[in-house]
């Protein structure tokens, strides 16, 4: 057999990883807790680095809009990779909840399936797509009429697929609801949250037809009602599930216990038979 000069390092990394306490389940989980939470930050601070607080007028004019998009080009450019990693991350969280939903007993394996599928196609949608069109506002110096039409497919396309979060909210709320165990995985106060946040989405039907007011993109029911309501929907998902995680056995999954957990419930099976 021919001399393998990584061979050495494989197997330190083996035994560290066989030693080590880091791959455990449980840490993974808190890792994905934390991921969703840097999500979040992420996202808001996206938002202070684009100027969007509050967020930019359907009203204003072209000339407006290509000199407020040009007079802060670190900040756009700034946005771009924020909303991209923001939704990277908003991935393993979405995973997390599945993960946890699935140990309701009873519970149709295709609602975490339902949640995690909307929560990719969100992401995909509400972050992925805006932040093409961020960098595309100031990747050149286009004319202040094609700029306009740039910024309007960005707000547009960061919440037009309001839809996606409404299935992922009310999936995770029929899981939480359908769970009747004695010691259920989530309250109930849960599931009612996860089902009425998404009620706040219905205000952006209209964002393609409406200038101003309450119902435009930058309104108080578009835009910092939903922001508010989102935000309490998930941290009381986060604090649940932090719970959650924090009362789970921290044993590491290996080959070797598996092969023995299967054992013993054979054994059980031959001596019950």
């Amino acid at each position: 057999m021919a001399w393998d000069p990584l061979a050495p390092l494989e197997l330190y990394l083996q035994r560290f990883c066989k030693r080590s306490r880091l791959f455990t389940t449980k840490n993974w989980q808190y890792g994905c807790l934390l991921s969703g939470m840097l999500s979040f930050m992420l996202a808001f601070l996206n938002l202070v680095a684009a100027d969007f607080l509050p967020p930019l007028s359907p009203t204003r004019d072209a000339e407006f809009v290509h000199n407020f998009y040009h007079s802060n080009k670190a900040g756009m450019h700034a946005t771009v990779p924020m909303l991209l990693i923001s939704g990277g991350l908003y991935i393993p969280y979405s995973a997390l909840i599945s993960r946890q939903l699935r140990r309701i007993p009873n519970l149709d394996p295709m609602i975490p399936d339902l949640q995690f599928g909307a929560a990719v196609a969100g992401i995909a949608c509400s972050f992925m797509t805006p932040a093409l069109f961020c960098g595309m506002t100031v990747f050149r110096d286009y004319s202040p009429e094609l700029t306009l039409l740039i910024s309007d497919q960005l707000w547009l396309s960061l919440f037009e697929p309001w839809t996606t979060f409404w299935v992922q909210g009310w999936a995770i709320a029929w899981a939480i609801f359908s769970d009747d165990s004695p010691n259920p995985i989530f309250p109930k106060i849960a599931g009612l949250v996860n089902f009425a946040v998404p009620f706040a989405y219905f205000s952006f039907v209209g964002i393609h037809i409406v200038y101003s007011g309450p119902y435009a993109w930058n309104g108080a029911l578009t835009f910092w009602f939903p922001a508010v309501a989102f935000g309490l929907q998930v941290g009381m998902d986060c604090y649940y599930m932090f719970w959650n995680i924090w009362n789970m056995a921290d044993e590491p999954v290996s080959p070797s216990s598996t092969s023995t957990i299967g054992s013993e419930q054979k054994e059980a099976s031959v001596a019950e038979a």
